[in-house]
C-alpha cells in the first residue's frame, strides 16, 4: 500500500462560516453513545477514533481558500464530508485525495451536488480499482479557479502522472494539497503547521 491522504478546501475568506458549517454538520450526524469512565481495550480504541473524527485543523494560506485537515481524510473518505459540507455553506468545496501512488482525485461541490472533478490515475490502477474515466470539464473548472487559468488547467487536465498533477495544482493554486494533519510531525515546517489552528468539535 502506498501514501493515502486528503484534504479539503473552501472557496471562501471566512473562517468563521466555515466553522459554523462544519459545527453544523456534525450536530445534524448521529453520534455514537461513548460510555464514561476510563475504557479498556478496543472500546478506547474506538473512542479515540471517533473523536479523532470531529478534531479539524482549518488554515488560511491563500486569499479566497480555507483548508481543512483532519486525520481521517483519505481518499473516499473526504469526498463524502466535502460534498455533505457544501450543503451547509454557500461557499463552493474542494475535494483533493491521492491513493496507493497511483491515482489522484480532485473534486468540486456545491449546494450538495458535485459539479464537476477529475480522476488521474494509471491505467493498472483504472483497472485494479474499476475507476470510470472521469475529466472535468474546463469551463465549470475556470468558473471556480480562475479562468486566467484556463491554459494551465488545461495542461495539468491532460498529465498522466498523478505526483506530478498535484504537485502542478498545488504550485497554481499557492496551496497545499500535499498534506495530511496527522503528518504535522513529520512535516517538519514550523512555519506551515503554525498557519493551522486546532478545532475539537467534540460535544
Amino acid at each position: 500500500m502506498g501514501t493515502s491522504f486528503g484534504n479539503m478546501h473552501v472557496m471562501t475568506d471566512n473562517l468563521d462560516d466555515v466553522l459554523e458549517a462544519l459545527t453544523s454538520l456534525l450536530e445534524d450526524k448521529e453520534q455514537p453513545v461513548i460510555p464514561a469512565g476510563n475504557l479498556d481495550g478496543f472500546e478506547s480504541l474506538l473512542a479515540v477514533a471517533y473523536r479523532g473524527r470531529n478534531i479539524f485543523y482549518l488554515g488560511q494560506l491563500q486569499r479566497g481558500f480555507v483548508s481543512i485537515l483532519n486525520d481521517y481524510f483519505d481518499w473516499g473518505e473526504v469526498e463524502a464530508v466535502g460534498e455533505e459540507l457544501s450543503s451547509y455553506i454557500q461557499a463552493p468545496v474542494m475535494t483533493i485525495s491521492y491513493f496507493d501512488d497511483g491515482v489522484f482525485t480532485m473534486t468540486i461541490y456545491s449546494n450538495g451536488e458535485e459539479v464537476t472533478g477529475q480522476v488521474w490515475c494509471t491505467e493498472g490502477a483504472r483497472f485494479d480499482y474499476e475507476l470510470e474515466d472521469k475529466k472535468a470539464d474546463i469551463s465549470v473548472l475556470t468558473e471556480y479557479l480562475g479562468h486566467q487559468h484556463f491554459d494551465r488547467l488545461n495542461e495539468i487536465m491532460a498529465m498522466s502522472d498523478c505526483e506530478k498533477a498535484v504537485e502542478a495544482l498545488q504550485e497554481l493554486l499557492q496551496i497545499p494539497l500535499w498534506i495530511k494533519s496527522d503528518w504535522f510531525d513529520d512535516i517538519q515546517d514550523p512555519e506551515l503547521e503554525g498557519k493551522y489552528a486546532k478545532y475539537d468539535l467534540n460535544r
